[in-house]
């Protein structure tokens, strides 16, 4: 049945609001990820200059070594993969109308995620306590419960991005981001000036930063209807989804987080924890911004592609969220090249500002780690093309051959020419794994125009 030629100006004037109410909230999200995002870089080198003015080099150097720890339980291993997965499920879920179901599969799948931490984390303390005494055992230990706060942080957090509650993602970010030192370097400060303590910090924190976490994550299952909370009989179907999508950052992540740590570590191996300390600052100058960079990009363009692509069922959507995952791409390689020509420049007043000159000297590896780290984050953002096609299978192995190339080539340059040639393994490493993940983006986007040729036409 046509449209009445009198029912067309109405047709239109609903049109046109439904843009102007898209843009608006468009606006208001690009706010919301530009604060969060800016904000938890801004925390975080002011953290490093409180914290590099209480700890002495050494001892920062052992809070960054506890920090891969973890890092490891917190994003790489458990947390940080189940997370990936329930990000990219809430939509759809919601759009089954299985919202109740997969919120009872966050629960039950965060338990179980603590659970295995708990048990593998008392193995490697009660280890590590055999071999390097009761001090390292003992940080270690503090390092994995925090990991474990921060995983389950980490998880409530995956939901609101894929429910594009931008501002609570920004609250927590950044309390978590600011609050994290400020603790840490009060503990130091009025016990005793130790990592462990500083670590005790970051804990101590992020525990306070979960219980805000709570609180939303009710207020969010409160505007579930009832009749979606009830909805049990589809728990196990989603659960094997997630499971599926998942597994893959998993071992993505392992290998992902040797890549992450190794430059620490083979410094540790051959320098001892004073040089790790001095670096440690020059690596995060420079990946601060990549991050904050990247993070944006892919908290703005990531679910909005998502929601755009849905189940995957028409072609035509999944061209349309492919161009703007490409434009995400693009915008990242200028914003890397400016970051690399400021850094160049101005990488010694730089470092002072952030730190002081105990933590200087390194500072003309400022622009080449960034560069290194670009590639890196750039094969992250690249590696969106395959979380929106279902194909996470695909980055295992650059992940596996990138990280093996960081860890052989960083210990290896580390003996032999020191902190610079740790940035030359990590440069090596970045390149193999920006390059094999930008050739998988573009035969996922050439296979999908390929079997719709027709779909050039961007959707709105």
């Amino acid at each position: 049945m046509h449209n009445a030629p009198y029912l067309l100006p109405l047709k239109n004037k609903k049109i046109q609001l439904f843009k102007k109410i898209n843009s608006k909230r468009l606006q208001k999200e690009v706010a919301w990820i530009v604060i969060g995002q800016a904000g938890t870089a801004i925390a975080g080198i002011l953290g490093i200059k409180l914290l590099t003015n209480v700890l002495g080099p050494s001892e920062f150097g052992k809070l960054s070594l506890a920090n891969t720890i973890l890092a490891l339980i917190s994003t790489n291993l458990l947390f940080g993969p189940l997370g990936q997965g329930l990000m990219r499920f809430w939509s759809i879920s919601r759009e089954q109308g299985d919202l109740g179901a997969f919120y009872a599969v966050l629960n039950r799948y965060g338990r179980y995620a603590i659970g295995v931490s708990v048990v593998v984390g008392s193995v490697l303390v009660a280890i590590v306590i055999s071999i390097k005494g009761k001090d390292w055992g003992t940080l270690l230990a503090i390092s994995m419960a925090a990991g474990i706060a921060w995983g389950w942080l980490g998880l409530r957090i995956s939901v609101f991005t894929a429910a594009r509650q931008r501002k609570r993602v920004a609250v927590l970010n950044i309390g978590n981001a600011f609050l994290k030192p400020i603790v840490a370097a009060s503990l130091v400060l009025l016990v005793a000036v130790s990592a462990s303590w500083a670590m005790v910090g970051y804990l101590a924190a992020t525990l306070g930063i979960v219980l805000l976490a709570e609180r939303f994550h009710r207020e969010i299952i409160s505007d579930t209807p009832s009749s979606l909370m009830i909805a049990k009989h589809s728990v196990s179907g989603i659960g094997k989804n997630i499971l599926s999508y998942s597994w893959p950052f998993a071992v993505w992540g392992i290998f992902g987080w040797v890549y992450m740590s190794c430059d620490r570590w083979a410094l540790q191996a051959f320098h001892g924890a004073e040089v790790v300390g001095a670096f440690v600052v020059v690596s995060q100058l420079a990946i601060f911004p990549l991050a904050f960079g990247s993070g944006f990009l892919t908290n703005l363009f990531t679910p909005i592609a998502f929601q755009r692509a849905g189940v995957l069922a028409n072609r035509q959507n999944i061209v349309s969220a492919n161009k703007l995952l490409g434009a995400m791409m693009g915008i990242y390689i200028l914003g890397a090249l400016i970051l690399i020509l400021l850094f160049s420049m101005f990488h010694y007043p730089l470092l002072l500002l952030i730190s002081n000159v105990q933590f200087a000297k390194f500072s003309s590896l400022l622009p080449w780690l960034t560069a290194a780290w670009a590639l890196f984050y750039l094969g992250q953002v690249l590696s969106t093309f395959g979380m929106l096609a279902n194909r996470l299978k695909s980055y295992v192995a650059p992940r596996l051959v990138s990280a093996i190339v960081a860890g052989s080539s960083t210990f290896y340059l580390s003996a032999k020419i020191g902190p610079a040639g740790v940035a030359w393994g990590l440069a090596a490493a970045g390149l193999i794994y920006a390059a094999w993940c930008f050739v998988i983006a573009v035969s996922l986007v050439v296979h999908t125009r390929a079997e719709n040729p027709c779909a050039s036409e961007e959707i709105i």
